[in-house]
């Protein structure tokens, strides 16, 4: 809604400096997300008496930014009467104030931003950088909902529970590090976070974590492998959230959506891996009985499986593919994205399997090696199978 509404200032913002008429067209590339570069018409502009402006917005939440104390001022009143007098709308009288980057930080959207000197003045003129933290409020948020997550991880009372709380960790650190990490000062901010919730953790979950070099990583916790600080609780990893650089935002461009052509065949294009028709099959014929959400999470994972088994990472044709529910229905599972994952039918059937021979035979059939193993007893554990023993796997696959 705040976009539909704002949608308006958004434009009326830029009609005040970047969308102004000029009197000659301004030659500038191309950037890669779609935009032109307008310096050479700023520089004319900024030869006249008009108010440089420019609007950064998130939903509800946006910042003015102007070269000098008397424009802001000026814009700050006349974007006031403007929400006023056009949409009826009262801005927050706490939140909003005149910030001046070069004294004070201002908060945006979980950071806290400023500008700095940097080295020498080049042309008689002063340089600047940006530099931001994690935002005093944003720290607090992290401390707390982390400490959460450990707690629910102590009280688990069995395998089940205690694997999807530690994903559930995971993925809040994950998170963290995917957000915040375009913070010039990130690394320093979680550093002072990580010591409160590392002593959350050895408080808590006391001798269930340990440290065990030859323990197999995830494949998403791959990037986390070189940490001294990864940890282990019985066979899930433990990601350390102290483990974190920065890295800027990458660039996105702008006509990838889904409301144009050309945004469309932008999306079709980064689908390219994927077998379409088969894609299509899928959307086309949804599992007679089972939830909108099932259905939906199905495409969705079989788009980010690359349409190949998680397991075998074998390419799928529409007759092969079975969504499997890994905590199933019947012991509490849901349909939910983290509870599903995109199988060939004959690992499936292996996974529910218990006759010794349909198991051998599958396991023979499928020629499956240990890793995949590894990650097929993890399945079959959290559907209430015994796993499959690795020594008999051995001296099948020699005979």
């Amino acid at each position: 809604m705040s976009n539909i509404v704002l949608n308006e200032l958004d434009w009326w913002i830029a009609s005040q400096w970047e969308e102004i008429p000029t009197r000659h067209e301004y030659s500038g590339k191309i950037h890669k997300t779609g935009t032109k570069d307008k310096s050479k018409k700023y520089r004319a502009l900024r030869k006249t008496k008009l108010k440089e402006c420019y609007i950064v917005r998130y939903a509800d939440d946006f910042k003015l930014l102007c070269r000098n104390y008397k424009d802001a001022v000026i814009m700050f009143e006349a974007t006031k009467k403007w929400l006023n007098d056009r949409l009826g709308l009262q801005v927050s009288e706490e939140k909003s104030k005149i910030v001046n980057l070069k004294h004070d930080y201002s908060d945006f959207l979980g950071f806290r931003i400023k500008v700095h000197k940097k080295g020498k003045k080049k042309n008689g003129k002063e340089r600047y950088i940006i530099k931001s933290h994690i935002s005093e409020k944003a720290k607090k948020n992290i401390k707390s909902k982390a400490k959460d997550y450990i707690k629910e991880i102590e009280f688990c009372k069995d395998n089940h529970t205690e694997y999807y709380a530690v994903t559930d960790y995971n993925s809040y650190v994950m998170g963290i590090h995917n957000y915040y990490k375009m913070a010039t000062c990130v690394t320093e901010d979680i550093q002072k976070l990580a010591y409160e919730i590392k002593m959350s953790i050895k408080t808590r979950l006391k001798e269930r974590v340990k440290r065990n070099y030859y323990k197999k990583i995830p494949d998403y916790a791959r990037k986390y492998a070189k940490s001294k600080e990864i940890r282990f609780i019985g066979n899930n990893v433990l990601l350390p959230i102290a483990y974190i650089e920065h890295k800027p935002p990458l660039e996105k461009e702008k006509c990838i959506n889904k409301y144009t052509k050309e945004g469309r065949e932008k999306i079709h294009k980064m689908l390219e891996n994927i077998n379409i028709a088969t894609l299509h099959l899928l959307m086309k014929k949804p599992i007679k009985n089972a939830t909108i959400e099932y259905n939906d999470n199905r495409i969705s994972l079989f788009v980010a499986q690359n349409g190949k088994c998680n397991i075998t990472k074998k390419q799928l044709s529409i007759e092969d593919i079975h969504c499997h529910h890994k905590i199933p229905k019947s012991m509490g599972g849901n349909d939910e994205y983290k509870n599903l994952v995109i199988l060939d039918k004959e690992v499936h059937v292996l996974i529910h399997a218990t006759k010794i021979e349909t198991i051998n035979d599958l396991v023979c059939k499928l020629k499956l090696n240990k890793e995949n193993i590894i990650k097929l007893n993890r399945y079959r554990k959290m559907a209430g199978n015994e796993e499959i023993d690795i020594e008999i796997l051995n001296k099948l696959t020699e005979s």
